[in-house]
């Protein structure tokens, strides 16, 4: 049998239901207003939840780690391209919407990490020790980047500052610390786990 007959691990059906459930459940929680209603560190330990459920899926559940796995490093380096949506932070900023503090931290550390995931998506699989060691400082950065605006949301929540980060939690902008900001947080540590195995094996 040649690698060109097996077949890829297909997304567990499993995985795709409770996906679902979970963006309906986010959009929900954030169009009833029942994360703003919320009292620190209500929303916060959510969120911290789900990523700890993500990354325990994606590393403890066969089928789904199976299926992460072979997906080619260079797309969950590409994926982070999503991470643009930190322009809306700005426009919003600029707009008087948003605290300015976090709207700059997050937003101007999300676009640099998408721009980064395009150059590095475009130059294919890393087969160097160099191209390894760029893709590790990329990895950081955009890690760092996630840590750092959660950490400023939760700042201008305790401090009380308007505007605050209320945006974020009222749909369509929701599904950002309840849904992308977990995936990619895991995704940052598959990736470097990733890298650490291609070096090994290099």
């Amino acid at each position: 049998m040649t690698a060109s007959t097996i077949a890829a691990p297909r997304f567990p059906r499993a995985a795709g239901v409770v996906v679902t459930a979970w963006l309906a459940l986010a959009l929900l929680a954030g169009g009833t207003g029942f994360l703003v209603r919320l009292p620190f560190p209500g929303p916060q330990l959510i969120f911290l939840a789900l990523f700890v459920a993500t990354l325990v899926a994606v590393t403890a559940l066969p089928a789904l780690r199976a299926w992460v796995d072979a997906v080619p490093l260079r797309a969950l380096i590409g994926i982070n391209a999503f991470r643009f949506v930190g322009i809306t932070f700005l426009v919003l900023a600029a707009r008087g919407q948003i605290d300015p503090v976090f709207a700059a931290r997050a937003g101007w550390g999300d676009i640099a990490t998408a721009a980064l995931a395009l150059i590095l998506f475009a130059a294919g699989e890393p087969r160097t020790s160099l191209q390894r060691g760029l893709r590790h400082g990329w990895n950081g950065l955009g890690f760092i980047d996630l840590v750092v605006a959660v950490a400023t949301a939760t700042a201008v929540t305790l401090r009380g500052s308007t505007p605050g980060v209320a945006p974020v939690l009222y749909p369509p902008l929701v599904l950002v610390p309840t849904f992308i900001v977990p995936i990619f947080l895991a995704n940052h540590i598959i990736i470097f786990r990733r890298l650490r195995v291609a070096s090994h094996g290099a």
